[in-house]
Parts: C-alpha cells; sequence; structure tokens
C-alpha cells in the first residue's frame, strides 16, 4: 500500500523523464492520441462514455460546437452541461443464482454533467445520476435502484512543460485505463462505477504514464448518501506507447500494474480480504485489414492467509473480407484465465478479473474470466454505414477440473467444483447496433449458455439473456 502512495507521488517526476525524449507539438486538448489515452471507451465520433473527457473547446472556436458546449463565461472561462437517458429491457431465463428462475427487468439511467474549465489550466467536473428498476426494485442493488447518486465531482489541474501535459484529478471520479477485460466503467447497470482519489497523468506525443490511488465509492438506494468505502482500494501505474501510428497501420503498447484490495471477495466458500498485484501489458492496434488486441497479466498477492498465484492471456483480433457493401469481417478472441485452489487448501490459482467490462464475453454475464479457456470465432457485417450486427460462437472449457466453473462476477455455478469434466457449454451471442444520430444509439442482442458436461453434471440447465436498449447523450 505505502508502495502505491509513492508510486502516486513520485511519478510526476518519473513520467517526465520517461516522456522527455517525446517531441511533438501538442494539440489543444491533448498531444497523446485520443483513441489511447485513457480517460474511457468513446461513444460514436463526439461523445465519450466518460463525459468528463470530452473537450468542445475546439469545436467552440470553430463554430460547430452543439448548444450548451464550452458556453463563453467571461474571462475565458467556460461550461459544458451533458445529460445521458438510457432505456433498457433485460429477460433472464434459467440464469444464475438459480436454476429454472425467469427475471424480466426494465432499466432507467438519467445522467447530468457540468465541465467547468475556468481557464485552460483549471477545471471543475460534477456530475448527478440516478437509477430506477421496474420489475425488482425492492431487491435490486444501488446501482440498478438508487434516488440519485452524486456520481463525480473532482478538480482537475493540468499545465505544460514543453510538448508534454501533466495532469492531476483529485476527488470522485469515473476510471477505465487497461484492457477491458480487468478495468471498465461498469456500463451495463444503471450507475457507473466509480472511485475517491488521485489520479496523476503525464502525457506526451508518442508515450504516457498514469497513476492513481483510489478508493470506491460504496453506493445506497437513498439520495446522495454514498460513501467511500476506504477498504475497497485499487492503486497503480498505467501507461502507453505509440509504436506505429499511420494512416495504414497503428500500434500501441499499454504496460500496467493494478493494486487491489477487495474485503470481501468470495473464493470458494471463504469470503476475506483479498490483496493481488495484477501487472502486464496490452499489445493492440491494426494494420491493413487486421485488428488485434491483447492482454497478458498475472497476478500475485495474498487471500487472507494464502497466497494467490494466477495468470491471464486475452487475444482479440479480426479480419476485414471486403471494405464495400455490408464490410463483413471475420472475428474472434480465446481467453484464458487460470483457475484451481478455490476449494482446495494451498495457493489460490483464481484469475481474479478485477472490474471487467460486461460486454466482452456477454451483457448476461454468464461467464467469468476466471478458470476458463473460451475460443469464440464469430462475424459482424454492417448493412449500413450506421448499423452493426454481430454474430459469435464460444466454446468454453473450465482449466481446473477442481475448481468451479463461474458465471459474471465470479459467482460460482453451484456444485460445479464437484463434478469431473471440463466443458462448460457453447456460448451462442448475436447483437445489432444503430447509431442512428451522434447521439442516439439502439442496440438488441440475445445471449444463451448452452450447457456442456459441467453443468449438466451439476443439474443445471442451459441459460439465456435477450436485451433492448436505447440511449441518447447530449
Amino acid at each position: 500500500m505505502r508502495s502505491g502512495r509513492l508510486a502516486a507521488a513520485t511519478v510526476g517526476v518519473v513520467a517526465v523523464a520517461a516522456l522527455g525524449a517525446c517531441q511533438a507539438t501538442p494539440t489543444p486538448a491533448d498531444p497523446y492520441p485520443a483513441n489511447a489515452d485513457g480517460f474511457g471507451p468513446r461513444a460514436g465520433h463526439r461523445y465519450r462514455v466518460s463525459r468528463w473527457a470530452e473537450d468542445w473547446a475546439a469545436a467552440r472556436a470553430t463554430g460547430t460546437a452543439p448548444p450548451l458546449k464550452a458556453m463563453p463565461l467571461g474571462g475565458g472561462a467556460t461550461l459544458s452541461v451533458s445529460a445521458e437517458s438510457r432505456l433498457r429491457g433485460n429477460v433472464y431465463d434459467h440464469v444464475m443464482p438459480r436454476p429454472g428462475e425467469r427475471l424480466d427487468e426494465g432499466l432507467f439511467r438519467g445522467v447530468l454533467g457540468a465541465d467547468l474549465r475556468l481557464d485552460p489550466r483549471l477545471r471543475v467536473y460534477g456530475e448527478v445520476a440516478t437509477g430506477q428498476v421496474d420489475g425488482r426494485a425492492a431487491s435490486a442493488p444501488a446501482n440498478f435502484q438508487n434516488d440519485a447518486s452524486l456520481q463525480q465531482l473532482f478538480v482537475d489541474l493540468r499545465s505544460r512543460a514543453g510538448a508534454v501535459l501533466l495532469g492531476a484529478m483529485v476527488g470522485r471520479q469515473e476510471f477505465a485505463d487497461g484492457p477491458r477485460q480487468l478495468v471498465s466503467l461498469g456500463d451495463g447497470p444503471n450507475l457507473h462505477r466509480t472511485w475517491n482519489g488521485v489520479r496523476l497523468y503525464v502525457h506526451g506525443a508518442s508515450c504516457r504514464l498514469g497513476a492513481f490511488d483510489l478508493r470506491a465509492t460504496h453506493l445506497q438506494r437513498g439520495a446522495f448518501d454514498e460513501e467511500v468505502d476506504h477498504a475497497d482500494r485499487l492503486q497503480g501505474l498505467a501507461g502507453g506507447m505509440v509504436l506505429a501510428a499511420t494512416t495504414a497501420s497503428t500500434a500501441y503498447l499499454d504496460p500496467f500494474w493494478y493494486h487491489s484490495e477487495d474485503p470481501d471477495f468470495r473464493v470458494g466458500d471463504d469470503v476475506g480480504l483479498d490483496r493481488r498485484d495484477t501487472y502486464g501489458a496490452r499489445f493492440w492496434g491494426r494494420g491493413g485489414a487486421w485488428q488485434w488486441d491483447s492482454t497478458l497479466a498475472r497476478q500475485t498477492g495474498t487471500h487472507g492467509e494464502r497466497d494467490v498465484e494466477a495468470w491471464a492471456v486475452f487475444a482479440a483480433q479480426s479480419l476485414a473480407v471486403a471494405n464495400d457493401g455490408w464490410r463483413p469481417r471475420l472475428t474472434s478472441h480465446v481467453d484464458l484465465a487460470s483457475g484451481g485452489g478455490s476449494y482446495e487448501a494451498g495457493t489460490v490459482r483464481n484469475f481474479h478479473q478485477l472490474y471487467a467490462s460486461s460486454s466482452y464475453l456477454g451483457e448476461g454475464r454468464l461467464l467469468s474470466l476466471s478458470n476458463l479457456l473460451l475460443v469464440a470465432p464469430g462475424l459482424s457485417v454492417s448493412p449500413t454505414p450506421s448499423s452493426e450486427f454481430a454474430l459469435e460462437c464460444g466454446f468454453a472449457r473450465r482449466l481446473s477440473s477442481h475448481d468451479a466453473a463461474y458465471a459474471g462476477g465470479m459467482r460460482a455455478y453451484p456444485g460445479t467444483q464437484a463434478v469431473a469434466g471440463r466443458g462448460i457449454g457453447t456460448l451462442l451471442r448475436a447483437a445489432w447496433s444503430w447509431s442512428a444520430t451522434d447521439n442516439v444509439t439502439v442496440s438488441v442482442g440475445c445471449e444463451r449458455l448452452a450447457a456442456g458436461d459441467v453443468l449438466e453434471r451439476a443439474g443445471l440447465p442451459s441459460g439465456s439473456f435477450l436485451y433492448a436498449s436505447a440511449t441518447i447523450r447530449w
């Protein structure tokens, strides 16, 4: 823990030295490529999923900013107002936690944000949100059913040292820097996951480095009653290097180290404090018709009094078959995550997927990245320039037959740790998305986990999940 705080406190000195060789004139917003800046995923051409990462100054200067964006207040200050509404319907059938259970639910997310930039060096960002559930409001957790929450409130200080941008974000904030198999915003529920603490970043034209020391926000269901959970921690370093940047190809290498502390993490039948160091690198980019995204990660640490030794490899790739018509693209991903030790004495070998994106293995969260080998070929097409249809068939096996098969959130499928076999099942996924405008996105999807021998021997049926959602951003 002390090493994490020390790394965060000294990253400015280390990063400036590391970036000293980066020679380029920075853009008004950020010298590092925006698609790889570590500030979270994009939502179309103009928006980010984390709204604080949007900068409308250049659009205001050219007269192309939408209303309520970068509004001049005098003295060089500007104000941008953002809003988001999402309606979503989910249907679960024979899905965890109990076989035979069917659940229908309607979800609503409402978010209002304000970005006050006093000058290029200082800004304050705030965001409030509400989440509502129709169908299980009484039992839904607080990130689904919530009267009102102060989701974000932080100060962002930034400066420049030649061609290098230096910044510090202090307060409550969203965080998603690194592979989405490990760190995400948690976009499936109504309310995003947020953290409290400090994030430092140093960006050059061809490399970047960030450090963070964060505590989780513990949500409750009322109005503005959330608390800081000082026992649930995320600390570490995340960086990036541009290996290639041309019109024909791009390539990035993003090393990372996360120190996580989860006071209530379940390993088998034991719930206790889980301390882990997760370190590795992500290599991703595109070249011609190919796109690739590969991550190698190793975990060490302790769970209670037991040692942890785990690893994972994620490799996603795709190949464009044609660049006209429906633009078909062959896709695949191969995921391996170690398992074992949860229901035995000795070293814990279950990989902890930390705060993984639910969309990576499916919105229905039928699988987790632990004790898993998944090979998933697929196909995607674009019937129109603004729509995409994707189909995928994943073959899932467990690596250790002495450990359970895991559903989303690393919940063990009941009884699977006590049966023989390795075949978890076949995960079929189909999804369609349509960007009606830059502001409006519609998506529909279905997923089915056809039970393999492990689930069948544990007396568990196949499970299905359907969803439809519409999101409006401003």
